[in-house]
């Protein structure tokens, strides 16, 4: 498996918030991060009920609307229950900002090459519509321009998908 595949992101972060005047005795205020823009996300996802872990990496673009967010995320990981088959996660998401914490919802399709060990990007190979997934999204930025991201994954009603929960970290990409 190449360095790229161990690499990701569904998620769903944006932007870290200027604190205003700090009173007396309060912690102060994180420092200002430009968050908008590419993100280039690596992590794993891990059913909750066996444990299986699989590689995702990607991107997530975030727009941040005052305390507002939006995410289109595409990421590359494997089918559940498969070590060959390749597949993509793609949706977008939505939430609230507040301070350097992003917390809100994704839609997340799976798209699957029906062609195992073929890459799901790969001209001329046939696809396959995978379940159609609903995420809680958490993200925190740091001061370094990093962040992380953590996702609750649940099939959206009708599909069958067995939850799971992603973690996933990142960098701005430039």
């Amino acid at each position: 498996m190449s360095v790229r595949n161990w690499l990701l992101g569904a998620a769903l972060v944006l932007m870290m918030a200027c604190g205003g005047s700090q009173e007396a005795g309060e912690s102060p205020a994180a420092p200002a991060v430009e968050i908008g823009g590419r993100y280039y996300v690596t992590g794993v996802t891990i059913g909750l009920e066996d444990g299986a872990q699989r590689p995702i990496h990607g991107s997530v673009n975030l727009v941040l609307t005052e305390d507002r967010y939006t995410a289109h995320i595409e990421l590359e990981t494997q089918f559940p229950g498969s070590q060959a088959v390749a597949a993509r996660a793609v949706g977008t998401g939505e939430g609230a900002v507040e301070g350097n914490v992003l917390e809100g919802s994704a839609h997340i399709q799976l798209v699957a090459a029906s062609v195992p060990g073929v890459d799901v990007g790969f001209a001329f190979v046939p696809r396959e519509v995978g379940p159609r997934i609903a995420s809680s999204s958490r993200a925190e930025f740091f001061a370094d321009g990093s962040l992380r991201i953590e996702l609750e994954n649940q099939p959206e009603p009708g599909e069958e998908y067995r939850p799971t929960r992603t973690h996933l970290v990142g960098y701005r990409e430039q």
